[in-house]
């Protein structure tokens, strides 16, 4: 069965009245970024050895450039096109994380440093000027032309260990301005390595979590780890320690999950579990979908998805038990608070703004503890 994925309904965060601040300024003098040339030479030993990561815990799809993309970015090396500049985080252990240039450090892996009987080996094909080298692989060329590529240099900067994480986050935004740049999960995902990105990876591929989504959320760029992401900042943080700039506090909260103890991680499993679970029991199909102008359920709705499931999840098993033996309660309730013009409003423009956020909050609070409280 075909389903159809990235039924994610857009998210207005801020409008109007209502403008993303920055609640905390980093210091200039935090960033630490320096130019570093390298040959291509360079490049192929540092992927040989591995200390250029090319699929890193942010990036699981390095190959997203067909062959005529890849065997066209070689092509600019043969002829000396210069190619733009790449961006490298460094680790602690001195090895390089691709910020920006992933599918150009693929495309030259694929053809100068997989083994000739890789099935992946990159052999030439639609090139536009160079015809007489299509379908030949890198040992078939000239050695000339070999000379030639590993020669060419390469504009290279590099982001130093020791950058704070909130100031790296910025700098990744920042210069990742390419044609395939990183969604706001895959650069947390690079920056809170270890502890929280691996709780968001996890959580994001539970059955209990596609189930809730109804597995419309697509997986490639990481918008399952997002959906995690917020409700583990709303369930850990809550809503009176949001300032009104949505990225900061879900960095703030990648931050927090950094220092967790092992029992707080546990903890936020099993709570996010069991809030995906009872959130695809009670509201089955319908969880997180606002109503239309034609009386039909839309897309999941980022900001009922959080509100629902942070909800959920701080209550007991014993009354979210209770709250599915009525069902048809919550539902009645839910229908008529999602047909409410002020509700309806909050949930769609300026989703950000700290008025809108407490208000669906205290809003699908207290529908559950209404039903709850109705013996």
């Amino acid at each position: 069965m075909n389903i159809e994925k990235n039924e994610i309904e857009e998210e207005q965060l801020y409008s109007g009245i209502y403008e993303k601040e920055i609640t905390e300024p980093f210091n200039p003098k935090d960033v630490d970024i320096i130019s570093q040339p390298m040959v291509i030479s360079n490049i192929i030993d540092q992927l040989e050895c591995g200390d250029i990561l090319l699929e890193p815990d942010f990036q699981r799809h390095p190959d997203l450039w067909d062959d005529k993309k890849q065997s066209r970015l070689i092509e600019s090396l043969m002829i000396r096109i210069p190619l733009p500049t790449f961006y490298f985080d460094s680790t602690d252990d001195d090895k390089l994380i691709v910020v920006d240039g992933l599918q150009r450090l693929y495309a030259i892996k694929r053809f100068m440093v997989l083994s000739e009987d890789d099935k992946k080996r990159l052999k030439l094909t639609d090139l536009e000027y160079l015809k007489e080298y299509e379908g030949k692989k890198f040992e078939e060329l000239p050695p000339s032309m070999q000379r030639r590529i590993k020669t060419q240099t390469l504009i290279t900067y590099v982001i130093r260990p020791g950058t704070p994480d909130k100031v790296r986050t910025s700098i990744f935004t920042r210069i990742n301005t390419g044609g395939l740049t990183l969604e706001p999960a895959e650069i947390k995902n690079s920056v809170y390595r270890g502890q929280a990105a691996n709780l968001l990876k996890e959580l994001a591929c539970s059955d209990e979590f596609k189930r809730a989504t109804r597995n419309k959320i697509d997986s490639k760029r990481m918008l399952d780890c997002e959906f995690v992401n917020r409700f583990l900042a709303f369930y850990l943080l809550g809503t009176n320690k949001y300032s009104g700039n949505l990225e900061d506090y879900l960095n703030d909260v990648m931050i927090q999950l950094q220092k967790e103890s092992k029992c707080t991680i546990e903890k936020c499993r099993i709570d996010f579990l069991k809030a995906m679970k009872y959130s695809a029991c009670i509201f089955e199909d319908k969880a997180f979908r606002k109503i239309t102008a034609n009386g039909r359920y839309g897309m999941i709705n980022k900001p009922l998805y959080d509100t629902i499931t942070v909800n959920l999840a701080k209550l007991s098993i014993q009354d979210c038990e209770r709250l599915l033996k009525k069902k048809d309660k919550v539902m009645e309730k839910y229908i008529h608070l999602l047909k409410n013009k002020k509700f309806a409003s909050i949930i769609t423009s300026g989703t950000a703004a700290i008025d809108n956020v407490k208000y669906r909050h205290s809003e699908i609070c207290k529908l559950f503890q209404e039903v709850l409280e109705d013996d």
